[in-house]
């Protein structure tokens, strides 16, 4: 754990010096004009080119082919619904919960649309378009991907679950998901890419961008599952713990979308002809994105887990069946010479008007007795 907070505070010490390197380098270059795209580009974020804004049908009907990332996706599909139907064949009559299918589907859509969608189209001459692809990439997505469960569903799925349980308790795992590595990841990704002028290269740069996204995904992951779902993993954190990390990655939201809405450095996004764009007002409506939209999803997932909350400490107050119950009743029909089959119900007890009764005249013969 000392060595997991170590490396955090490090990394930390080094993304600050970047970002004021950064707000001390003055104004950008101004945008590059947009080139036409190679044969290469078409297999990447570069599919297409806009030739409107992207308002209104645009933002239905504007697509583009990500074959990359669409891979990924359809790869990640077919081994997830693999895996739910090995469930029922490595543990007879065992069903893997249709929720968290539907949740790591609609996950893989995100992904889809954020990839291969109208602000993917935008994302190199629009720095609004791309911040909502950086929302769905790093929160939205892995919400849902984490919220499926696929690490339990590769132990219930896998001939030898063991091994999956040792790589999920592993030291790898257990560093990759430490709570302060995973803050500081996510920390350094999320204000990184942003505040130190590697958002420059990644508008200019189509597998910049590639990499990028990946790195958003895994780096998302990473965070939220410490926060979403019970993955086998050595890190359980408690319902206030998360509360905690989630309040955190709403600050690193909140600080980054700030600086870029007040900032006077732009962006150097990519020029198209058919767009006129702002570059300083288009930088600082990224920046409202992100602040606002970050922390929407942020403090959504919060009302699931306090929600989830509530109904858990509603039920644990509910399940009154439990042995230490029953011996309380059981003890009390013994001393008040209750017959056995006339017990009082376990879940009644304590609004039996009888019952109470007769437990009043047992106090009473205590006293007399003392």
């Amino acid at each position: 754990m000392l060595a997991a907070w170590a490396v955090a505070v490090a990394a930390i010490v080094v993304l600050a010096v970047a970002v004021w390197h950064y707000l001390d380098s003055g104004s950008a270059m101004p945008g590059m004009v947009m080139t036409e795209h190679s044969a290469s580009d078409s297999l990447t974020r570069a599919g297409s080119v806009p030739t409107r804004t992207l308002l209104g049908g645009a933002l239905l009907s504007a697509w583009q082919l990500d074959a990359l990332a669409l891979a990924l996706v359809v790869l990640l599909g077919a081994l997830y619904l693999t895996g739910v139907a090995l469930v029922p064949v490595r543990t007879p009559g065992a069903r893997w919960p249709v929720q968290r299918t539907l949740c790591f589907l609609f996950g893989l859509l995100v992904i889809a649309f954020a990839t291969n969608g109208s602000i993917a189209v935008y994302d190199q001459v629009l720095f609004t378009a791309h911040m909502i692809g950086h929302l769905l990439l790093v929160m939205v997505a892995p919400t849902l991907l984490v919220a499926g469960q696929p690490l339990t569903l590769w132990q219930q799925a896998s001939a030898r679950g063991d091994r999956v349980t040792a790589f999920a308790r592993g030291r790898f795992m257990s560093l990759a998901t430490a709570p302060p590595v995973a803050l500081a990841c996510y920390t350094i990704v999320i204000v990184g890419s942003h505040l130190t002028g590697l958002m420059d290269t990644i508008m200019r740069n189509t597998w910049a961008g590639q990499v990028e996204h990946l790195v958003y995904l895994l780096v998302g992951m990473q965070f939220f599952t410490l926060i979403v779902g019970t993955e086998p993993i050595r890190w359980r954190l408690g319902t206030p713990a998360r509360w905690l990390l989630l309040a955190i990655g709403m600050a690193v939201d909140t600080f980054t979308g700030v600086v870029l809405l007040q900032g006077t450095r732009t962006v150097d996004m990519l020029h198209d002809p058919a767009l006129h764009v702002d570059t300083l007002s288009d930088t600082r409506t990224g920046g409202a994105i992100m602040w606002f939209g970050g922390d929407a999803v942020m403090a959504l997932v919060m009302i699931v887990l306090v929600v989830g909350w509530l109904r858990r400490v509603d039920t644990d107050r509910a399940d009154r069946k439990g042995w230490l119950e029953q011996a309380r009743v059981a003890n009390f029909s013994a001393n008040t010479g209750a017959p056995r089959d006339a017990a009082p119900d376990v879940e009644t007890f304590d609004d039996d008007d009888a019952a109470r009764d007769s437990y009043n005249a047992w106090l009473a013969r205590l006293d007399r007795h003392s």
